[in-house]
């Protein structure tokens, strides 16, 4: 394809190469002609767009990605429509997915894993936080970059928390999400909760340590019936080296019960970053602390899977989470007896490795002395503090979550949960219901959106994230504006709207020619843009009229740039040069260069007058000002006709011949010249 053949969007955006295709579009990468960088083009198929439904879910997946401006969430820039479908562009992440990865390698070690896992927590739970649930987390839209940056892709289904059923988007009865990842409630048709989310990525975290999913079938029906009614395959019989606190990990992620699982994505990414360093996962301290405190409940499962049943992680709901015991399939043939026997002592080396390694892992001097954490929910932050500190804990967080039905300042969950054995260098985190107070909101303009977000938080506020094109050309990523106003009292956990500047946008400058200057500076004021005026003369555009622009119209220009008017003077005033005395021809010429107009009089001059044929008037008169192509009136001499002369005949009387006497001649007669009168006016 030649550059001259590839299909640009918007006018922006030129299409260079597809790069993926998934259910409802192709992915292309494109060239932004703008900004001089590569984007990703997600184009609907022709056949979608005609649908209601798959449009409002490519514009609700633009919308939610918009939305959230996180490092391990693919940016979205821009959407809109193009010929017969609709376009979305979005940050172009050169690499592979986590599919295409999985399907090369064939499974990733639990240290590989577990990295890649916190930076998707990390954008879940950042995405959560905004009020959004993916839905659709899946190894196909996990994309790993050349440099190891880990992104999550595609809110095409993405919901916000608390919202109405769709009912524009599912039909009665249907479910949104891929089968062979969703969590069972997704597959039950509830409401959108974080924990789904977390669900989802349990089995993401199963797939890539041990190579499949926990669940397949001969459908999406099938398989949706087993995440909600069965469980997995223990991962040591799949993968016999697996870490145990690895696999609690993902035993507690893929809990039935969605208040077992991790309260939410943070808690997940603490309890992997323990793992990574060694230390003893808060999904194995549950299973410790539960065993110390009595037996622990099964869940009858398949005798070829059996599993024995996690016990009640305290802070995290009622319900169990079926664990992943080093256990081996039982054979059919044996009696029930042996597996009652199984059971038993499958819990009891359970309970008695956990312990053991739990103590290993906390204590670097097993000579060291150790804390039995005690049971201090329901205490008020004061006296949960005061009891720890008795017992020699120094290390104490306190972390503020509202929570229903719980009194003001009254501890509600804490980590390590009781039972648990800590060394005194250990931390324990109260989590209580903050005191209702309003909280004045800083004032977080001027800072970046990473430095506002971590004010707002650490004092229990919620930033929520608004993009705006900044006319005064602040950097990019710096908040700009704030909703509350700062030293506004709001209660805790309220939503603080942050306006980050995404630069300074663009606008196409209006072609403007030709209209009233009045006209033309409301539209371009509207477009955001400051005008002012230049007044310039114009041969051929009347006075008050846009001769042009300055940025030219159709071109880009900043929002907030300043736009010229020139705006019409009419024609350019000439001076009137002196042509008295030229010759008609002349005069013309002379004032023709001059770029006026000529219209000429006669007047009459005498008979061989030098003026005849000559200007001997005009008007307006030399020296003054004319409007350009304005006409001057020139008078010439005419001279008289000549004038016409009679000459007189003088006659003497003949002499008599007779002596008559003597006769007088008669007198002489002289006749006068005559003068004709001028026609026109006559000149002296």
């Amino acid at each position: 394809m030649t550059d001259s053949d590839r299909p640009v969007f918007n006018e922006r955006y030129e299409v260079q190469q597809r790069i993926g295709r998934g259910g409802m579009a192709d992915v292309f990468v494109a060239r932004d002609k703008l900004l001089d960088r590569p984007v990703a083009i997600k184009v609907l198929f022709p056949e979608f767009a005609t649908d209601p439904n798959f449009v409002e879910r490519f514009r609700r997946e633009a919308q939610s990605a918009a939305n959230l401006n996180h490092p391990n969430i693919v940016g979205v820039y821009d959407w809109g429509r193009q010929g017969p479908t609709y376009f979305m562009a979005m940050e172009y992440v050169p690499g592979r997915t986590l599919a295409d990865i999985l399907k090369a390698s064939g499974k990733l070690s639990p240290q590989q894993a577990s990295e890649i896992t916190m930076e998707v927590a990390s954008a879940l739970g950042f995405a959560h936080k905004n009020g959004v649930v993916h839905r659709d987390i899946k190894p196909a839209n996990i994309l790993i970059a050349n440099d190891g940056r880990v992104k999550v892709a595609d809110f095409g289904i993405a919901r916000a928390l608390n919202s109405a059923a769709e009912h524009d988007l599912t039909q009665v009865g249907a479910v949104m999400g891929t089968a062979t990842y969703f969590s069972p409630e997704q597959a039950q048709g509830g409401q959108p909760d974080p924990r789904s989310d977390l669900y989802s990525l349990g089995i993401v975290l199963y797939e890539m340590v041990s190579g499949k999913t926990p669940f397949t079938g001969e459908n999406p029906v099938a398989i949706a019936y087993k995440q909600v009614h069965d469980q997995p395959q223990p991962l040591n019989q799949l993968v016999p080296d697996i870490p145990r606190g690895f696999e609690a990990i993902v035993a507690k992620l893929l809990a039935k019960t969605p208040g077992v699982r991790y309260p939410n994505a943070e808690a997940l990414r603490d309890d992997l970053r323990r793992f990574r360093d060694g230390q003893p996962v808060q999904a194995l301290a549950g299973i410790v602390g539960a065993a110390s405190a009595g037996p622990a409940p099964t869940t009858a499962v398949p005798a070829a899977a059996r599993t024995t049943a996690m016990p009640t992680a305290g802070g995290y709901g009622a319900a169990s989470t079926t664990a992943m015991p080093r256990t081996t399939a039982v054979p059919a043939a044996a009696r029930s007896g042996l597996y009652v026997l199984a059971a038993f002592l499958a819990i009891a080396a359970l309970v008695a490795g956990g312990i053991v390694l739990f103590q290993l892992l906390s204590n670097d001097d097993p000579s060291s002395s150790t804390i039995e954490v005690p049971d201090v929910r329901n205490l008020t932050l004061e006296d949960a503090t005061s009891q720890l500190n008795d017992l020699g804990v120094t290390l104490i967080e306190t972390k503020k979550e509202l929570r229903e039905g719980v009194p003001e300042n009254v501890v509600w969950a804490q980590d390590p949960i009781a039972g648990v054995l800590i060394t005194a260098d250990q931390t324990v985190t109260l989590t209580y219901n903050p005191s209702p107070d309003p909280i004045p909101v800083p004032n977080v303009e001027g800072k970046t959106q990473e430095e506002a977000t971590q004010i707002l938080q650490a004092l229990g506020l919620v930033p929520s994230i608004e993009l705006v094109e900044d006319p005064q050309g602040r950097a990019e990523g710096m908040v700009i504006g704030q909703s509350p106003a700062a030293d506004t009292p709001v209660p805790q956990d309220s939503t603080v709207i942050l306006r980050v500047s995404a630069g300074t946008g663009d606008e196409i400058v209006a072609n403007v020619t030709g209209l009233d200057e009045a006209v033309a500076r409301q539209q371009l004021v509207a477009l955001g843009f400051v005008v002012v005026s230049q007044p310039e003369a114009s041969d051929s555009v009347a006075a008050g009229k846009v001769i042009r622009t300055d940025p030219a119209s159709q071109t880009s220009a900043p929002s907030g740039a300043t736009v010229t008017l020139f705006v019409s003077t009419g024609a350019e005033p000439v001076e009137v040069p002196d042509v008295n005395g030229q010759t008609a021809a002349q005069a013309f010429l002379t004032l023709q260069n001059a770029g006026l107009r000529v219209s000429q009089v006669e007047i009459t001059v005498p008979f061989g007058d030098s003026r005849d044929g000559k200007v001997v008037g005009q008007s307006p008169s030399a020296g003054a000002t004319a409007a350009k192509n304005s006409t001057i009136q020139i008078t010439i001499g005419k001279a008289a006709p000549a004038p016409s002369t009679t000459q007189a005949t003088t006659t003497t009387a003949a002499p008599t011949t007779t002596a008559a006497p003597t006769t007088t001649a008669a007198p002489t007669t002289t006749g006068a010249a005559t003068t004709s009168p001028p026609t026109s006016a006559t000149l002296p």
